[in-house]
């Protein structure tokens, strides 16, 4: 009977303990998120290839060729103002659902932005909608959705 009564137990706390987990990995992957703005290079690594972004009025669903026009955009403004551009986000109040190998984060982020030789700026807060696909051992993110707080 104990044996059962042990199996039981490990049966009720497991799912508890992996959702625990994933949602820290998840949590995890948003706090990365922002942190690699500096680095879209390395911000990719994040996102599965299969990815669909869509932001100001606009949606992308070829996550190659996105990250080639953010990268060379990025390169293009920091050439005509003589040296880099650094990118600090906050990213607050972030909501994570875990639904099997999908979860849901919903955040607000908003960047404060310092570009070589201009005035900084901060913009305005953003809603920011991921989904992420756990892929093996390793979430990505497989959809991304932004828009201005307050409404268009």
């Amino acid at each position: 009977m104990k044996k059962y009564a042990a199996l039981i137990l490990i049966l009720l706390v497991a799912p508890v303990t992996a959702s625990a987990d994933d949602k820290s990995d998840v949590l995890d992957i948003v706090e990365r998120y922002g942190d690699l703005e500096n680095d879209l290079e390395a911000q990719s690594r994040l996102m599965h290839p299969d990815r669909i972004y869509i932001t100001g009025g606009l949606r992308q669903t070829d996550e190659a060729k996105n990250m080639i026009n953010q990268i060379t955009g990025r390169e293009a403004n920091e050439s005509l103002n003589g040296g880099k551009t650094k990118f600090i986000t906050t990213i607050e109040d972030p909501i994570v659902s875990i639904h099997g190998n999908v979860a849901v984060a919903s955040f607000v982020r908003w960047w404060n932005v310092y570009p070589n030789g201009k005035t900084p700026n901060q913009s305005a807060p953003t809603w920011v909608t991921l989904v992420l696909i756990k892929d093996q051992s390793n979430w990505l993110i497989s959809h991304t959705h932004q828009s201005p707080v307050g409404g268009n």
